[in-house]
């Protein structure tokens, strides 16, 4: 494999995680500061609750998505004598998707009970 090539997969990869993450977060931060500040009527707390669902299915799509990314790079890279394919071909990937799934399910969970308490 190119080393460019690779290099560039990866690059490309932490960008896309790292903006599911941003929006992951500054998206929830911003539910959570409506509901807290808003004086919420019910079509509006209906509003905000689609709005969380939505955004946390995109975000544990999006994780998802990354995540198989990574293990396909580190995959690919196996056959190289790097830190990087070392190391990426040891991690739990499947792990790091269930920890992304359970963090994306309890955040809609938890503020779908705030929202509606």
């Amino acid at each position: 494999m190119d080393q460019n090539l690779g290099s560039q997969r990866v690059h490309n990869t932490y960008l896309g995680f790292n903006t599911t993450r941003m929006i992951f977060t500054f998206g929830n931060i911003a539910a959570i500061a409506v509901n807290v500040f808003g004086d919420l009527d019910s079509s509006a707390k209906i509003a905000l609750s689609a709005f969380v669902v939505l955004l946390n299915l995109s975000s544990l799509l999006s994780f998802e998505n990354e995540l198989k990314q990574f293990e396909a790079i580190s995959k690919d890279t196996n056959s190289e004598n790097s830190n990087y394919s070392n190391v990426g071909a040891s991690s739990p990937w499947g792990g790091f998707r269930v920890f992304c799934a359970l963090i994306c399910v309890i955040a809609t969970v938890t503020q779908l009970m705030a929202i509606n308490a």
